[in-house]
């Protein structure tokens, strides 16, 4: 008899429910639980880990697996690998420690924890309440478990003074916002009704998890709409904001209120998470967080090298992690975010574009991680790939600004003028406040449409001035014959030279190369023309000083 019948042949215990350490599994329901909510894993890697449950402590051999799991098609041991692979993620376990799934090598895999059986399923009917049922982990001395990435939970919206007049709006907006804050990939997103405990809050939550709740109030031809974000833990408030939603229309126009929650109450929960992390990191995202907090404070070429060894350190520890991918990626191709200019070359960029691609192998859903590979391709002169990645970037979160910007300007160094305006215009609607719309970008954009004048005055906006920012400056002050063109040519100079680290020293040819290896116009006409205009800018400045290997930077590189 074939393993298959075998198994077939053997009636299902009464008891549906299989639990081991902090975790729990349902096989009724097909669920796998964890210390903070339900865990995602696919349907091969469930099934394997049902079978190595089933059988504690018992060797289950490859061909084992591959007959019942895979119902005998033939694939390679590869397959397996993955789906281990994936469950040891999932369980925060390494493979040279295993706490749960033990490799008998060349023979299979062995579940070496305690398992327990019960007959009713877990009490907890959602992520958070998982959370707050099951006791915390001790993490080791060393962050050795990834952990868990911001929660937000948006429970049912109180509709109770328009549900007579309008019984579906608010499931409608819910949806409508549920549906733009799942593009997010940093964050955790629990949407279960009835995951509260009747009064809208849920209580025993972590300190990385937020409450994010609307209100409804009915007036005349419109719903006002009070939105308010706040520490679960807490309740303290750390964003609130109000929106009319118009109802005179025949449609619903939500994008307004939509644009407030992922430009406004996003960062601002980002931003809480930084200011509450514990003094020392407890797993992979507290890690993640530090870095993220560390790179704000960057203040020269130094500190920006000593980021790259975190990250890389990151990545080398927790090579699944895909969020610490781009913000490396981004010191690779930037001369270090700018604070070491002439320190990257082509190992540089080469060494960027092998992140991105590991990266995208790792979450091939994830924006930031397209936008990344889309500039990667970009540099390397790869236009068609580059294209597809910062298109699909797009598609996948159309509601991220720093996303639209970083778009928007590889489209303008490929002469998508009309589509990068767009993208700007979408972006300025994402902007909770008017200095942090993108006027460098748009300086640019009308830089290259020889609108100098438009050019100027945008750029006179930009409050976190940057090299290219006053390289744009400069070209737009000359073309317009401005008093203090010569000025700024040689202000600029200054600080190009402050920053430059190459070991051959700064001349004009260097100059102008470093600012084409940065800048990677593909249409020659607009490279000559703004070529053209900075170097008749350049001709007065005097020679600049010597060199500084430890500049401050313009702006911090965060």
């Amino acid at each position: 008899m074939g393993v298959r019948a075998r198994l077939k042949g053997r009636p299902m215990e009464r008891e549906s429910v299989f639990e081991f350490g902090e975790f729990s599994v349902d096989r009724t329901d097909e669920r796998l639980w964890g210390p903070h909510g339900a865990v995602r894993i696919g349907n091969k890697a469930f099934r394997v880990l049902v079978m190595l449950l089933e059988h504690p402590g018992r060797l289950l051999t490859k061909e084992l697996l591959f007959e019942t799991v895979w119902d005998g098609t033939i694939v390679s041991e590869s397959a397996l690998t993955s789906v281990v692979k994936e469950l040891r993620h999932a369980l925060g376990e390494a493979r040279d420690a295993p706490r749960y799934i033990e490799t008998v090598y060349g023979r299979g895999y062995r579940f070496v924890a305690p398992v327990q059986l019960r007959a009713e399923p877990p009490p907890v009917r959602s992520p958070a309440m998982a959370f707050a049922a099951s006791p915390p982990v001790r993490p080791a001395s060393a962050p050795g478990h990834a952990g868990e990435p911001p929660l937000l939970y948006v429970p049912a919206f109180d509709d109770s003074g328009i549900a007579q007049r309008h019984p579906h709006l608010a499931s409608i907006l819910r949806e409508e916002i549920l549906f733009s804050l799942s593009r997010f990939r940093d964050v955790r997103l629990v949407s279960a009704q009835n995951a509260d405990d009747g009064a809208g809050t849920m209580a025993g939550t972590g300190d990385r998890d937020y409450q994010l709740v609307l209100t409804l109030i009915d007036e005349p031809g419109a719903v006002k709409i009070y939105a308010r974000l706040s520490r679960l833990s807490s309740q303290a408030v750390v964003w609130a904001d109000t929106a009319r939603l118009a109802l005179d229309s025949a449609t619903l126009n939500v994008e307004d209120l939509l644009h407030r929650i992922a430009a406004a109450a996003l960062p601002s929960m980002r931003d809480d998470v930084l200011r509450h992390l514990p003094r020392h990191p407890t797993d992979v995202y507290d890690m993640y967080f530090h870095n993220r907090l560390r790179m704000r404070h960057v203040e020269g070429y130094a500190d920006a090298r000593a980021m790259v060894e975190a990250w890389e350190a990151l990545i080398a520890s927790h090579p699944d992690f895909g969020l610490a991918y781009p913000p490396l990626i981004r010191l690779y191709n930037t001369d270090y975010c700018y604070t070491g200019l002439g320190s990257t070359g082509s190992e540089e960029r080469a060494r960027a574009q092998r992140l991105a691609e590991r990266a995208l192998a790792l979450d091939p859903g994830d924006s930031h991680i397209h936008t990344v590979n889309g500039w990667c391709h970009l540099w390397a002169g790869r236009l068609g790939l580059a294209r597809a990645h910062l298109d699909e970037a797009l598609r996948l979160n159309p509601y991220n600004a720093d996303r639209l910007v970083q778009v928007a300007t590889a489209l303008m160094f490929v002469a998508d003028l009309d589509a990068a305006a767009g993208l700007l215009e979408r972006c300025k609607k994402l902007a909770p406040f008017v200095t942090e719309a993108p006027h460098e970008e748009e300086g640019l954009l009308y830089l290259l449409r020889q609108d100098y004048e438009a050019a100027a005055s945008s750029l006179a906006r930009v409050t976190r001035r940057t090299i290219s920012s006053e390289f744009y400056a400069l070209v737009a002050a000359h073309a317009l014959g401005a008093d203090d063109a010569a000025s700024r040519a040689a202000l600029w100079l200054q600080h190009v030279s402050d920053r430059w680290v190459a070991a051959e020293p700064l001349d004009d040819v260097r100059l102008t190369a470093w600012l084409m290896f940065q800048h990677p116009f593909q249409d020659l006409a607009q490279r000559d023309a703004i070529l053209a205009v900075f170097r008749e800018a350049m001709v007065a400045p005097p020679s600049p000083p010597a060199r500084n290997p430890a500049p401050a930077p313009l702006q911090n590189p965060a």
